[in-house]
């Protein structure tokens, strides 16, 4: 038997803690709900750790401001995601809410933050999103202190200008700055070994 068994599912075997009411995958407990006796499906929560204390990083940490904001809306989007039953969803957000208050984040922040994660959005939240890759021709250049920036792009308008130019580049490239060249940087003062002079 187990060799007919893949490797995804072997891993997932080995996730799943087993209790006689419930089952523990991962951040998720399975259980039997409300949904099993109308929709034969059964409901999930968020699953905690005991010895889970929610120290959450402090506000004033040094961490950019656009990172305290994702991270209070991805926890959200989890707890979304992991909660089948509205209830349940409703109070692990208040908790969520409160703990992020305790560690000195501003309520009216982290209020407008959660308001955007409504229990209506659960079913698209749950759908996988494949994201287009863009295809994006770099450029690549060595950086040298005598060149002007070239990220500004003053001079794009002339290339948008070129039928075939502006067909090939339809959108501002990337500028990358690439490693010297293999003799450039290699030998220094401190490098070279000294020489003695001859007497």
């Amino acid at each position: 038997m187990l060799t007919s068994l893949t490797r995804s599912t072997l891993r997932s075997i080995l996730l799943v803690e087993c209790h006689p009411n419930a089952l523990f995958l991962l951040d998720t407990d399975v259980f039997i709900g409300p949904r099993l006796s109308t929709l034969r499906i059964l409901d999930s929560q968020t699953h905690f750790k005991p010895t889970e204390t929610f120290q959450y990083t402090h506000f004033s940490s040094c961490q950019p401001f656009i990172t305290k904001k994702r991270f209070i809306k991805g926890e959200a989007l989890r707890l979304l995601r992991t909660n089948s039953v509205k209830e349940t969803f409703f109070k692990y957000k208040r908790d969520f809410e409160q703990s992020l208050c305790n560690r000195g984040y501003p309520t009216a922040l982290v209020h407008k933050i959660l308001t955007e994660v409504q229990f209506s959005d659960r079913t698209e939240a749950l759908r996988n999103k494949t994201k287009k890759a863009k295809e994006i021709l770099p450029f690549v250049t060595t950086n040298n202190p005598a060149t002007p920036n070239l990220k500004k792009m003053k001079h794009w308008h002339i290339i948008q200008q070129q039928p075939r130019l502006a067909h090939i580049f339809n959108q501002p490239r990337i500028i990358s700055y690439g490693k010297k060249t293999i003799t450039q940087g290699r030998f220094s003062s401190r490098k070279l070994p000294s020489i003695t002079p001859r007497s």
